[in-house]
């Protein structure tokens, strides 16, 4: 199936409930910041979940150089932050995955939270986890999605960018 890049209204996200169950992937502590940013402005009252997810890549065949234990509470202190920037208390949750396949991850909370869509913000950085939105990875992302894939505005006059569905 051809999928196209369609731009959405604000409105228009909001109003047909498109908002309202999203899956949030992050990097780290700047996409946390960034990503919360952008996003608070397109909550309202019909938001029932935001779901900020952190998955730790496991690298099958290797020793990865920072403990397990060390990235789970980095990814909590994230966490903290990005309750903080959205301060949605009674949607909010966060989850913590690990898995050899990021996409997989994401595509995986999606369907078990009933996502209306996974929103993200295009990471500027390099890195391993920043790779995720690389065009492969988004491409997979959109192809493998049960549910719209919305990237966010660079600014407040932008609009969400559906990028599938």
């Amino acid at each position: 199936m051809q999928r196209a890049y369609i731009r959405l209204k604000e409105t228009a996200c909001m109003g047909t409930g498109l908002l309202n169950r999203i899956i949030v992937p992050i990097a780290n502590a700047d996409d946390t910041k960034a990503t919360c940013d952008a996003l608070r402005p397109h909550l309202d009252d019909s938001v029932e979940l935001v779901n900020i997810l952190y998955v730790i890549e496991q690298t099958e065949g290797y020793m990865d150089p920072t403990s397990p234990e060390a990235l789970k509470q980095e990814a909590r202190n994230w966490f903290k932050s990005a309750e903080t920037t959205l301060d949605a208390a009674d949607t909010f949750e966060t989850e913590l995955r690990a898995g050899t396949d990021i996409v997989a991850e994401i595509v995986a909370s999606a369907i078990e939270h009933d996502a209306t869509a996974i929103v993200f913000k295009p990471r500027q950085s390099s890195g391993l986890l920043s790779r995720l939105f690389s065009r492969n990875l988004k491409d997979r992302l959109i192809s493998e999605s049960p549910c719209p894939v919305i990237s966010l505005p660079e600014t407040d006059e932008d609009e969400l960018t559906e990028v599938s569905k």
